[in-house]
């Protein structure tokens, strides 16, 4: 598999491929299948085993699974009885008409796939923010069940407006697997100093107008600032700095929708005293200066 470009999640605009719920018979077993792009499979009832490149993992009712591009996979279904799941095959963003195909004649045999051999070369796209596991076993079933049951309905249909709803579905399912892995702070559920990434977090969001680094907050944790930054990155899937940057940005944000401060104020009033400097980082983390932000949100007069 080729290492996957890493895109932050605001240019997230997932291109759905294939949708469809399928009833598996008892004991069935499928021949090894080669996907070119992201799978989420995921079981209403029934058991049986997925295998994943050289990985196994049981299947069971309310289990997600992802799978990734370019890796060889199978299932087995138990004899007990039949597995009924939802699967959607998709990408993160359309990768240009160079890179499509058709999931029929790729995946179901129907008809012939002009330049299959190009498949192996398609690029490898994924939010940088999430780093989603082979196998989860959710917490919201109904949620996850109501969504695949949307995608599945909205695939079926014809038209722009469907198709558009389609998308929104598929936010949607992306929104539930994050709320499955991360806490509200974006720190990764279960990871083993969730604890002591989550201190270091809240100390920010309480202290971002203030001088912070990666040393200070080391120091705190008793941790080199080489390695605390190493846990950081781990626990959230970004740098110190860069999560840092997107509690001020965010704060500048509703202050300046408040429109009572000048440009320079919010600036200070975040941590980052210098006009020109807060200016160059806000629009380069939301796209437009700080005084076009604060013009586009305003409400007309009444």
């Amino acid at each position: 598999m080729p290492v996957p470009q890493r895109i932050d999640y605001r240019l997230l605009s997932p291109y759905v491929r294939f949708v469809h719920e399928i009833v598996i018979a008892p004991g069935a077993r499928n021949a090894d299948r080669h996907i070119y792009d992201y799978e989420f499979i995921f079981v209403v009832r029934g058991e049986g085993r997925l295998r994943i490149g050289d990985r196994v993992h049981a299947m069971k009712g309310g289990d997600l699974f992802y799978i990734r591009p370019h890796l060889i996979n199978a299932m087995e279904i138990s004899e007990a009885q039949p597995m009924d799941c939802f699967a959607v095959h998709f990408d993160y963003m359309y990768l240009g008409e160079g890179h499509e195909f058709s999931p029929y004649a790729v995946y179901m045999g129907q008809g012939v796939e002009e330049g299959a051999g190009r498949l192996h070369e398609r690029p490898a796209i994924e939010p940088s923010e999430l780093d989603i596991p082979e196998a989860i076993a959710v917490g919201d079933v109904k949620g996850f069940y109501e969504t695949f049951k949307e995608l599945n309905e909205c695939f079926s249909r014809a038209g722009v407006g469907a198709r558009l709803r389609l998308n929104s579905a598929m936010l949607r399912l992306l929104g539930l697997v994050y709320e499955e892995l991360m806490t509200r702070e974006g720190v990764r559920i279960g990871h083993p100093h969730a604890d002591m990434v989550l201190e270091a977090i809240q100390y920010m969001e309480a202290h971002y107008a203030d001088r912070i680094d990666a040393q200070l907050l080391a120091g705190r944790a008793g941790f080199t600032p080489k390695y605390f930054g190493t846990l950081f990155k781990q626990a959230t899937g970004t740098t110190v700095s860069a999560y840092l940057l997107r509690l001020r940005m965010d704060r500048a944000k509703q202050l300046l929708a408040q429109r009572k401060l000048s440009i320079e104020e919010v600036g200070a009033r975040v941590g980052i005293g210098d006009l020109y400097y807060f200016s160059k980082l806000f629009k380069k983390t939301e796209g437009m200066s700080p005084s076009r932000y604060a013009s586009s949100i305003g409400w007309p007069a009444e």
